[in-house]
């Protein structure tokens, strides 16, 4: 398990095609943290800003170890007291949901439901992350700079 230092943080990363750019829900099981961590890392680009003791990693989007420290939206905590049983799905606001299902599959996810414009015109997605975790993907419109999810508008 890898620590970080976090001091000497700057500004939270502007979001762009194909990141996360909000996290709906933070506690995630980790059988494997290490394993997982990286899966995260690849798929989402979030990175390691702590641990809490050996039993759990913390994660944040950010371009770098320092952006995701600043980063004050929610944290995501990768804690191997946990099991991937019925849970209710961890949901990841993203841009360009079909490029960051592809790198969920390049990265071991099972793809549980291919990216569909639901009613209210949100896209949607959903996985099986390589522990067995379900995570969502939603994004608002379409991948059309116009029509995509910012932070603190509506």
């Amino acid at each position: 398990m890898r620590n970080i230092n976090t001091t000497n943080a700057t500004a939270a990363p502007d979001a762009g095609p194909g990141e996360v750019i909000g996290v709906g829900y933070f506690r995630i099981p980790a059988p494997q943290m290490d394993a997982l961590r990286d899966f995260y890392e690849k798929t989402f680009g979030m990175k390691q800003i702590g641990c809490l003791l050996e039993h759990a990693i913390i994660l944040n989007v950010g371009r770098t170890s320092e952006e995701a420290t600043a980063n004050k939206n929610v944290r995501v905590i990768l804690d191997n007291r946990l099991t991937p049983v019925d849970q209710n799905p961890v949901a990841f606001i993203v841009r360009s949901i079909g490029r960051v299902v592809q790198r969920a599959k390049d990265n071991g996810a099972t793809i549980t439901m291919e990216p569909l414009v639901a009613r209210n015109g949100n896209v949607v997605a959903k996985f099986l992350d390589p522990s067995g975790n379900r995570i969502e993907l939603i994004e608002e419109g379409t991948d059309k700079d116009a029509n995509l999810y910012l932070i603190g508008k509506g």
